[in-house]
């Protein structure tokens, strides 16, 4: 079993020979999903290493993720995530340590422990010559057990029931995205491990995605784990994120503490005159010797909390004007580049 992109959900075969699935369900059904307790260790690893010969991919990682957190997962090209979604997933073979979904072992209680997964990575792929419904109902009936009321409480869920009846090819992605993470709650899964869940989609699909991830994960209290490079959506849609550098976990942090400014240095935002702009920047230089960033008449650097009322001192000494003066917390994109900085590395 291989985990690459645009393939179906996670312990489902493939088959395309199969004949398509009869439309026999109506659409007027409740939700009624499992909502599970919040704040239960769903996923826990332990000193996980994955080697390729001499090579170490995946380095001593220890975390646990929760039930009800969207739990963030980022790192450059090659830093290891692949690797560690992978041996989560029971893909990869564990070198050394252990991962646990619930408590069961992958390595020793490998069917019960994924069994407790669902997962897509990136865009789902589909029969597109299928209803969504037809799609849903094949899925089901390759796992066995699950009834006609449990796929329409997925595809409420999903708030797909008014279109879950039209062929595939004329689904949007954003649609196909949220049809992929119907496939995986089939079975009610206790994590849900995603890999790049936005990647394609517009501003409006992006932000419907975010909101619909974090309504999972809060009221139904599924633990949610995804890998992405869109680190603005990550910092809006996550509870912690982990970074991982070189196969090893550099730290893991809510969401606030990665963007809270550090030893009291704040950054500062600065609105001046355009004609005052490059005098300005000059006297900043000067005075506190700090780095400067520009975006037309706004200037942004860091300084120490008990310098902020030099600023106003020096720029007033000089006669040069403050429009605005705003303080703002690092994004976590910022953090992320400078955790990261030093390899020269893309983001991934």
């Amino acid at each position: 079993m291989s985990l690459k992109t645009n393939q179906k959900p996670f312990f489902v075969p493939d088959n395309d020979n199969l004949q398509p699935v009869q439309d026999d369900i109506k659409t007027e059904l409740e939700i009624n999903f499992t909502k599970h307790k919040k704040g239960e260790t769903v996923l826990s690893l332990k000193n996980l290493t994955k080697r390729y010969g001499k090579r170490v991919a995946v380095d001593d990682v220890s975390l646990d993720v929760y039930s009800g957190e969207v739990f963030g997962f980022l790192g450059p090209n090659g830093a290891g995530k692949t690797t560690t979604i992978r041996m989560i997933a029971g893909l990869a073979s564990i070198t050394q340590g252990e991962a646990f979904i619930c408590g069961h072992s992958i390595k020793k209680d490998f069917k019960q422990a994924v069994s407790l997964i669902g997962g897509i990575i990136e865009n789902p792929e589909m029969y597109k010559h299928m209803t969504g419904w037809q799609n849903l109902k094949y899925y089901a009936s390759l796992y066995g057990n699950i009834s006609d009321e449990q796929i329409m409480n997925v595809v409420r869920l999903v708030k797909m029931e008014n279109r879950i009846h039209e062929k595939v090819k004329r689904y949007s992605l954003g649609m196909r995205q949220r049809i992929g993470i119907a496939q995986s709650l089939l079975h009610s899964p206790r994590l849900l491990i995603l890999d790049e869940p936005t990647n394609g989609l517009d501003p409006a699909g992006i932000h419907e995605m975010r909101d619909f991830l974090k309504m999972l994960a809060h009221e139904y209290g599924i633990a949610i784990f995804i890998s992405s490079h869109i680190l603005t959506e990550m910092q809006l849609m996550c509870d912690r994120v982990a970074i991982i550098y070189k196969g090893k976990l550099i730290a893991i942090k809510t969401v606030e503490e990665w963007t809270r400014p550090q030893n009291n240095i704040l950054k500062i935002k600065l609105s001046v005159s355009p004609l005052q702009k490059n005098k300005a920047i000059k006297v900043l230089n000067s005075a506190f010797g700090c780095d400067i960033q520009t975006n037309q008449n706004l200037i942004v650097f860091s300084l120490p909390e008990e310098q902020l009322p030099k600023v106003s001192l020096e720029l007033a000494a000089r006669e040069i004007g403050i429009v605005s003066m705003s303080l703002g917390e690092k994004s976590l994109e910022e953090t992320f580049l400078e955790l990261t900085s030093a390899s020269g590395t893309e983001i991934s």
